[in-house]
């Protein structure tokens, strides 16, 4: 795409390509509805609620305060304000996203023990646990660990190391796929909770490779993710390693054509290996566009999502990864009710936006969508989800569980394209995100270290949107995905 200017002698003009202007991701791009919005929270027991970032993924978090260890605070009699420093790991697609991590500061209010009285009670304490990786578990009965108490609930502050849930008085502890250690902390509760106090016991996990475990390699969580873009700034892979500075230098692509550049980038090894805290070397291969040409807009490149149809034949337009969905081509069946879940194909018009051939045009893209039944049927098949995600991608930072029961109308996960997802009997709104599926319950199934996976993508209506294979040795931006 070019645009000719005259001009006149003796007059000379001296252009450069205009470039496609990309955010800096800040505090209030983590958490557009305010820092006092982030769900950080510290109840009267010291029990820390991890933030919840609307962009990125939450990776940890550290504060000053008197009375902070072992990501849990120190009781107070008093009502005081907590601060802590909250580090979200930035997403591709921002100015700033090779710094890797956003460090933002929150605070709130832990009550004081005042505000309840009685409650359960601790009986005794609960012994160290020693894990091995690799899913290795133990089961800890909590109800010869408290007195007087109705339920029973788990705070992990590490839920990369161990997977934790809880099944009536039995806490199930669970190694994921790397070495290291946390504590955990188990909480009871009575029926007049919160008027009464909750009481908290504190485990201590250590998660070790088993004798004889090979060293961490490049193959034991390969690179995945990351990009050069065409003026040479490059975006991070990921890895459960550490990628050390600086990095690798990277230049802009003059050459006119796609090239192909291959990085080395240094790691330092995490805990839990026989060689920790030593520096490997681990190489990957980049795809960088050249300056100056503008590549062809696709589907895939537009990575439609949120799109949806409601009970009233209404078409939800959502939006798209590049480009801005501006329309549908209207169909026959538009505002008409269905009597049982109906595929059908919408085409919508996406603008193609700047930096790509023909910007500024619209572009077709079909969607096959599912236009829910008046009356619906949740179904009986059970599987399992993990927490949902941005893009299928966004799994590859660690490895995650998938232990929210949920039910289908699908008998298969290779079947749940357009089928019914509920939870409890209602339709599970999905808010048009991603979830690691399984048809069993796992503690470490989805993401890093576990090969191909499945992922699907849920509606604000429980219905399945796509379903893909993905794994993480491909690329964490979603590259290796396979549609079915």
């Amino acid at each position: 795409m070019s645009t000719k200017i005259n001009v006149r002698s003796p007059f000379f003009l001296n252009l450069t390509a205009p470039t496609v202007p990309v955010p800096e991701f800040t505090c209030l791009t983590a958490f557009p509805n305010g820092l006092d919005n982030s769900g950080f929270a510290v109840d009267n027991q010291g029990i820390i609620t991890s933030p919840n970032p609307t962009f990125g993924n939450f990776e940890s978090l550290t504060s000053t305060d008197s009375g902070f260890a072992n990501d849990k605070y120190a009781t107070v009699s008093t009502d005081t304000t907590r601060t802590v420093t909250a580090r979200t790991r930035i997403p591709a697609g921002f100015s700033n996203t090779s710094d890797v991590y956003k460090d933002c500061v929150l605070t709130t209010i832990q009550p004081g023990t005042s505000v309840c009285t009685g409650g359960p009670t601790t009986s005794g304490s609960i012994s160290a646990v020693a894990l091995d990786t690799g899913g290795n578990s133990t089961t800890i009965d909590l109800s010869s660990y408290f007195n007087n108490e109705t339920t029973y609930g788990v705070n992990n502050p590490n839920p990369t190391l161990v997977s934790t849930s809880i099944s009536g008085s039995n806490l199930i502890i669970s190694s994921n796929n790397i070495g290291g250690s946390v504590t955990i902390y188990a909480i009871a509760k009575d029926a007049s909770y919160p008027t009464t106090c909750e009481a908290v016991q504190s485990i201590s996990i250590t998660v070790s490779l088993p004798a004889g475990a090979p060293n961490y390699d490049c193959n034991t969580s390969p690179l995945s993710g990351g990009g050069i873009a065409a003026d040479g700034t490059l975006t991070l892979p990921t890895t459960t390693g550490t990628i050390q500075t600086p990095y690798p230098s990277t230049s802009a692509n003059n050459t006119g054509s796609d090239r192909t550049v291959t990085l080395s980038f240094d790691i330092t090894v995490p805990s839990g290996y026989p060689n920790a805290s030593a520096t490997i070397v681990c190489d990957k291969d980049f795809e960088q566009p050249s300056v100056g040409v503008d590549p062809d807009f696709s589907c895939s490149i537009a990575a439609l999502t949120g799109q949806s149809i409601s009970k009233n034949g209404s078409i939800f337009i959502g939006s798209a990864a590049v480009g801005t969905v501006k329309s549908f081509t209207t169909p026959s069946w538009l505002g008409t009710t269905v009597q049982s879940d109906t595929s059908r194909v919408v085409e919508f018009q996406v603008e193609i936006p700047s930096g790509y051939a023909n910007s500024g045009t619209l572009f077709n893209c079909s969607k096959t969508l599912t236009q829910p039944a008046t009356v619906g049927d949740c179904g009986t098949n059970e599987f399992y989800i993990s927490t949902g995600k941005q893009s299928p991608g966004d799994f590859c930072d660690n490895t995650y569980s998938a232990s929210a029961l949920i039910t289908s109308t699908s008998s298969s996960i290779t079947g749940l394209m357009g089928s019914k997802i509920c939870n409890n009997g209602t339709p599970f709104n999905g808010r048009g995100l991603y979830y690691g599926v399984l048809a069993a319950y796992a503690a470490s199934g989805i993401g890093v270290g576990v090969g191909d996976f499945y992922v699907i993508q849920i509606d604000t209506t429980g219905v399945v949107l796509s379903v893909e294979i993905h794994t993480c040795r491909t690329g964490g931006s979603g590259t290796g995905s396979i549609i079915l």
